[in-house]
């Protein structure tokens, strides 16, 4: 799976395909942020953050209700439900 892509989000995830949506993807390199509706009514909005391993693999390494810093990565949720996804030097100036 070295794709990243919506049915990439659900399933490393874990999202129940049934009920969750994705909204938007974002990629860069081995960086990826996916904004999701968990149970598709749009009340509950999720942003995760996934790395890609050297195995080629994706892996969920954040989750939250909003903007997301870690492992370089920002992923920023705008007001029209997008995502920017951003690559950041953790500790410089």
């Amino acid at each position: 799976m070295t794709d990243f892509d919506a049915q990439t989000v659900i399933e490393v995830g874990g999202w129940n395909p049934r009920y969750a949506r994705v909204i938007d993807v974002q990629v860069d390199g081995d960086a990826a942020a996916a904004l999701i509706d968990a149970n598709g009514d749009g009340a509950d909005l999720n942003v995760d953050v996934y790395l890609r391993g050297g195995d080629g693999q994706w892996a969920e390494v954040a989750s939250g209700n909003g903007s997301i810093q870690t492992h370089g990565v920002l992923a920023t949720w705008t007001d029209d439900d997008r995502l920017a996804l951003t690559r950041i030097h953790e500790g410089v100036d």
